[in-house]
């Protein structure tokens, strides 16, 4: 593991445990309010996203993007073991996105590879999606916070624009918004996921307007399993809307 400032560094020994001054927040149905407006410091600089040729493939506009993310300045990438930029099939017309890795993910490289990435599977198995097949998922953070805490304002506004960009290259049908971080980031939105889940969204940039629905985090879903049940019916109406709008599945 590198450390490569002494910021980073304390931050890491904090989620360790070895100072009591922090509260260890672990990652879910979020209420809190370090989302408004995501604005970032003005000494802060988020890194230009390297420009590729429109008439390049997808696959190389992709690689352009996951190298402009290895730039940008944030902190946890300096104590993350791997950058998670994405898994599923680049040419699917559904695209899943997240908050950030955890433990495995971190390990493995690949986002939502943990338990509650298998339940993820699982669950959207029910309505025959497959990410080897038919979606595509990623996360707004490339890097794991430490302790899977939840991700902060700063953070997040570092990466949103490679997010923006990441839904501009795959150009999806449908866009998933898996918990309420990337929820409220996305639709710009301050309400909870509990009000924002079983409603129909659009994501909309350019003169694209993308159908957007948005489901309870897997890992909240653990702790609370009760909530499976308004899960499944957020599940039907996206199959729903699948058949209803003719996306490839």
């Amino acid at each position: 593991m590198k450390v490569k400032n002494i910021k980073s560094f304390i931050e890491f020994y904090k989620n360790l445990g070895t100072t009591t001054s922090i509260t260890n927040t672990v990652r879910g149905n979020s209420s809190d309010l370090l989302y408004q407006g995501f604005a970032i410091n003005e000494l802060e600089k988020v890194p230009t996203i390297k420009k590729y040729n429109e008439n390049q493939s997808k696959q190389k506009k992709l690689e352009i993007l996951k190298s402009s993310a290895k730039d940008i300045n944030c902190d946890l990438k300096d104590i993350a073991t791997n950058l998670v930029f994405s898994d599923g099939n680049i040419n699917s017309e559904i695209m899943l996105i997240g908050e950030a890795p955890g433990a495995e993910e971190d390990r493995k490289g690949k986002p939502f590879v943990g338990e509650a990435g298998k339940l993820l599977d699982k669950m959207l198995s029910f309505i025959d999606l497959n990410r080897e097949k038919n979606f595509y998922i990623t996360n707004i953070l490339f890097w794991r916070p430490p302790g899977n805490r939840t991700p902060n304002s700063k953070e997040i506004s570092l990466c949103l624009d490679s997010t923006i960009e990441h839904i501009k290259i795959i150009e999806p049908k449908l866009l998933i918004l898996v918990g309420g971080i990337a929820t409220k980031a996305l639709l710009k939105s301050q309400e909870g996921i509990t009000k924002l889940r079983g409603i129909s969204h659009y994501y909309c940039y350019d003169e694209s307007k993308i159908h957007t629905r948005a489901i309870f985090h897997p890992t909240y879903l653990l702790r609370n399993p009760i909530e499976k049940r308004r899960m499944w019916d957020d599940l039907l109406e996206i199959d729903n809307l699948i058949l209803k709008n003719n996306i490839r599945r």
